[in-house]
């Protein structure tokens, strides 16, 4: 056999083993979002959520340990504080790349991000937008990202990057049930939430550390508690607008 042919049926080989990875994470990814797509309402509830209050954070003095189901694995969740966070949802990702190709530990437990704001970011979304655009992305170094831009005109701008970063949250989260997640999946851009459970640290089986949350709303970058100011929430129950889920 030349060269040539040999060339040809490795180029056919590499192209079917392309097209069934794609169809295997088109077929997971739509098998993942239906598992969780009809949440059952917990309860209804009259009062609104208040997007002008700080996170509500109360640490933990004794350790503390629950067990927590990826899509895959199974991990331990060191609960590093009771936390609860309500605003205005400027960001969501579910869209984790190839789902089965490039998943790590951290990706299987995590199954979903928000970007949310609080404070005077959240009153008035429409200047908010006019300022500041934002997006929650999966970098290539499987690095999950929240960025924001300011917009042009620089020189009237309503906030500080100070106040933008200390009442902003990209926040990793992991649902205490299938209920929950169908609830957070529910959750669209701009839509006032409310979010309840504990800030955890993770960890696989074998006590390897899969990740640490950050505990501060004031830290900005990776040499950060939680390796880049993120958040690492375990949910046990999410309130969009008057329906709430657990």
């Amino acid at each position: 056999m030349d060269l040539d042919k040999i060339w040809d049926i490795f180029c056919k080989l590499c192209l079917a083993a392309l097209i069934l990875i794609v169809i295997n994470s088109i077929l997971g990814d739509i098998t993942f979002r239906i598992k969780y797509s009809f949440p059952k309402i917990s309860s209804t509830t009259k009062q609104q959520i208040a997007t002008d209050k700080e996170p509500v954070q109360t640490n933990l003095k004794q350790e503390k340990y629950v067990r927590a189901y990826g899509e895959k694995n199974i991990y331990a969740l060191k609960l590093q504080a009771e936390y609860s966070i309500s605003g205005l949802v400027i960001t969501k990702n579910t869209n984790f790349w190839l789902r089965d190709v490039m998943r790590n530990n951290f990706d299987d437990i995590c199954l979903m991000d928000i970007g949310i704001v609080w404070g005077d970011l959240a009153s008035n979304p429409k200047k908010l937008y006019k300022h500041w655009k934002f997006k929650s992305k999966k970098t290539l170094g499987s690095s999950r990202r929240l960025s924001w831009q300011s917009k042009p005109p620089y020189d009237n701008m309503p906030w500080s990057l100070d106040y933008v970063s200390s009442h902003i949250s990209h926040t990793h989260l992991i649902p205490a049930n299938p209920n929950v997640m169908g609830g957070l999946l529910s959750i669209k851009k701009n839509d006032i939430v409310k979010l309840d459970g504990y800030l955890v640290d993770i960890y696989t089986e074998k006590s390897e550390t899969v990740a640490l949350t950050s505990m501060s709303r004031y830290d900005k970058d990776s040499t950060s508690r939680g390796y880049g100011a993120c958040e690492d929430m375990y949910v046990k129950q999410v309130q969009v607008g008057n329906k709430i889920y657990k």
